[in-house]
């Protein structure tokens, strides 16, 4: 009889000693997935933040440079994509406003929904809305 060979990859522990045990990556060299060093957590960020800035670039129909810099995207406005915990307050607050102006909103109204934020102490506000409804109210066509 042949002896079978295991396909399988050699399962270790994690290289950075976080207590993860399992098939090691190439880059960080030796780390787990899901790895909460602070290397591995940092990559992911990061890599979360580019892949949403991608899609609002392209939700945008922005040309321009490519790459993850905001800065250099071009056309008529400076953006700044950000992504994760750090905006999940401005997003619940934008969904609670939706759903309160979709709740009075006349029969037949057609327009798109913005939520304006005015915090005490100012007199300017934010505007903040869905992509794809500024994308159809501006007239940006994605490609």
């Amino acid at each position: 009889m042949a002896q079978q060979t295991s396909r399988l990859k050699d399962k270790q522990d994690c290289a950075c000693g976080c207590g993860l045990f399992g098939t090691p990556r190439k880059r960080p060299e030796g780390h787990i997935r899901g790895c909460a060093c602070p290397r591995c957590r940092g990559q992911r960020n990061r890599a979360k933040g580019d892949a949403k800035a991608r899609k609002a670039r392209k939700a945008l129909g922005i040309g321009g440079a490519n790459t993850r810099h905001e800065e250099l995207w071009g056309g008529p406005i400076r953006l700044e994509v950000k992504a994760g915990a750090q905006v999940r307050p401005v997003f619940t607050a934008y969904l609670k406003t939706e759903i309160q102006s979709e709740q009075h909103r006349a029969m037949g109204d057609p327009r798109p929904f913005a939520m304006i934020a005015m915090p005490d102490g100012t007199s300017d506000g934010l505007i903040v809305m869905r992509l794809s409804q500024f994308a159809k109210l501006t007239g940006i066509d994605p490609e």
